[in-house]
Formats: structure tokens, C-alpha cells, sequence
């Protein structure tokens, strides 16, 4: 996509509450709006090629699964920290 310009939104108590979420796992806002938005554009696109395929209507509701959508955690090199 060529002509790309800066995306600006508005902050809002439930968008930081759900940006600190994300954010857990060590992801920049960014990182986590861009993810946020990749994970709903991918559900619509099913969506849409369920409805296509199937020769009906979009899905009510659309499974995600989460596991792919992470990194596996890094193991910890470390002492042990007797926890």
C-alpha cells in the first residue's frame, strides 16, 4: 500500500485499559495496535470467505485461536531463583 500516512486515535479510558493488556507481554502501543487490528482483519477475512465458499451468510461467530498469535516465551537462562 503506497502513500501510507500516520494513524491517529483518539485515547480513551477502555482503549488504554485494553492497550495495558496487550502490553503485558512487552509490546509497544504500536505493536499491540497493529496486532489488535491484524487479528480482527483476519476473523473478517474468514468471515467473508466462509460466506463466499459456503454460499451464505457471514458467521455469526468465528472462533480465534490464540495460540499462534504469540511467540513461544523464551526460556530463562538465569539462576534459579528458588520461586
Amino acid at each position: 500500500m503506497s502513500g501510507r500516512r500516520p494513524l491517529s486515535v483518539r485515547m480513551t479510558d477502555d482503549l488504554a485499559a485494553d492497550l495495558e493488556v496487550l502490553r503485558r507481554g512487552g509490546m509497544t502501543a504500536s505493536d499491540a495496535v497493529r496486532h489488535a487490528v491484524r487479528v480482527v482483519a483476519q476473523g473478517q477475512q474468514m468471515a467473508e470467505r466462509l460466506a463466499v465458499d459456503g454460499g451464505r451468510r457471514r458467521p455469526r461467530f468465528l472462533t480465534i485461536r490464540t495460540r499462534g498469535l504469540y511467540g513461544r516465551p523464551t526460556t530463562y537462562d538465569g539462576p534459579d531463583r528458588r520461586v
